[in-house]
């Protein structure tokens, strides 16, 4: 037995790098990348649907349990009459604890209240640690998988910070696809990888609502032929090639601001993004000078509230770069110059939009000018000498 053990503990040593790249590939492919204050939450869950595997395990087989989660040899009649008591009771706790972790992902005007809302959370952790269990395990086979495939395409991935309700997810999907689409990549809506997908609908399945801010069931790619662009509840993820996925990156980062998709987490941040969407809406549906006008003291507004804002500087950043978008739009109208944004939107890189197709129509009539005029010269030319030699004739 010791040697067994012994060789147990020379594997772990031997592939706990392997096994820790693969834990942390399979978590951000199942959740994406979310903000640090609630990944620390994902990784505490993730590691106890880790250790109450090992619990159920030690139920039956009390001294491997004990070894694997301590990395000590018990005796074995420490282990016949302690550890599988103690296995029994972590196997029983564990969920409870997810459940109670789980609750601190949501916005706290989103928690449970009440005391009968609280333990119906915290029953809710013996489905989620168990969905959560079996997603990983297959995660942790998948994701290298579908590393080793990006590896071999010479393909990167760049994320972006965008929040889609379960409630709207494909809403923020055709938003996504409008904003490629505008950038000059025409993408074709296809599901995810099954690898990808057949385990988050178990943890769908599993979880109901204690996930559903942070897992889709219907994970949906925008594919075009040299980028891919997957969206996640909590998360958007460009896949390709540097250059390919640098210009899907500026479609999107600047056409998908202001729309459905929310790209901000922090509750106050989130506020003022639906303050600049208000008001990005007003003036898309009013576009005046007028208007403007009237807008341009709510944005000043909104800019005082942004410097007082205390949120991570991601969120402010973001905040900034909308301010800015919507600002270029107001001070385009009041100067009477029109709505850059509308004139544009059908127009690719390196080709002219639809306000430059009357003087892209001209310009060719101006050149044709000179040699209609001398055309038309030559006809009455021509038809002059014809009728002097008729009358030279009679």
């Amino acid at each position: 037995m010791a040697i067994i053990q012994a060789l147990v503990a020379f594997l772990f040593r031997a592939t706990s790098p392997f096994l820790n790249a693969a834990f942390g590939w399979a978590t951000v492919m199942l959740f994406g990348k979310v903000p640090q204050n609630r990944q620390i939450y994902l990784s505490v869950i993730g590691l106890g649907s880790v250790v109450w595997i090992i619990a159920l395990l030690g139920i039956v087989f009390p001294s491997f349990a004990t070894f694997l989660l301590v990395f000590v040899t018990l005796p074995a009649w420490v282990a016949r009459i302690w550890a599988r008591p103690a296995m029994l009771a972590l196997a029983a706790v564990t969920p409870l604890v997810v459940g109670y972790i789980t609750t601190r992902i949501f916005a706290p005007e989103e928690r449970p209240r009440g005391g009968m809302a609280l333990a119906a959370a915290l029953l809710q952790g013996y489905p989620s640690t168990l969905g959560l269990a079996l997603t990983l395990i297959l995660m942790t086979v998948f994701a290298p998988v579908l590393e080793i495939r990006a590896l071999v395409r010479g393909w990167t991935r760049q994320h972006i910070p965008v929040v889609a309700r379960a409630d709207d997810y494909l809403g923020v999907v055709a938003e996504v696809e409008k904003a490629l689409r505008k950038g000059g990549l025409q993408a074709r809506r296809r599901h995810a990888s099954w690898m990808l997908r057949f385990p988050t609908r178990i943890l769908a399945l599993l979880a109901g609502r204690a996930m559903q801010n942070l897992v889709a069931d219907n994970l949906t790619t925008l594919r075009t032929a040299e980028v891919e662009v997957l969206l996640y509840p909590a998360d958007l993820v460009i896949s390709g090639r540097e250059t390919e996925a640098a210009q899907a990156r500026a479609a999107i980062a600047e056409h998908l601001p202001l729309t459905r998709a929310s790209m901000t987490w922090e509750k106050g941040a989130s506020a003022l993004e639906d303050r600049l969407r208000s008001i990005w809406n007003e003036v898309r549906h009013r576009p005046t000078r007028f208007t403007a006008q009237a807008c341009l003291a709510s944005l000043r507004a909104v800019e005082r509230d942004l410097r007082a804002l205390q949120v991570p500087y991601d969120d402010w950043e973001v905040l900034f770069r909308e301010k800015l978008l919507v600002e270029r739009r107001l001070l385009r109208l009041a100067a009477g110059l029109g709505d850059e944004v509308e004139d544009r939107a059908g127009s690719r890189p390196g080709k002219p939009g639809p306000a430059r197709a009357p003087a892209a129509r001209i310009a060719p009539r101006l050149a044709l000018l000179p040699a209609a005029i001398g055309a038309i010269l030559f006809v009455l030319l021509l038809a002059r000498s014809t009728v002097w030699r008729r009358a030279a004739i009679r």
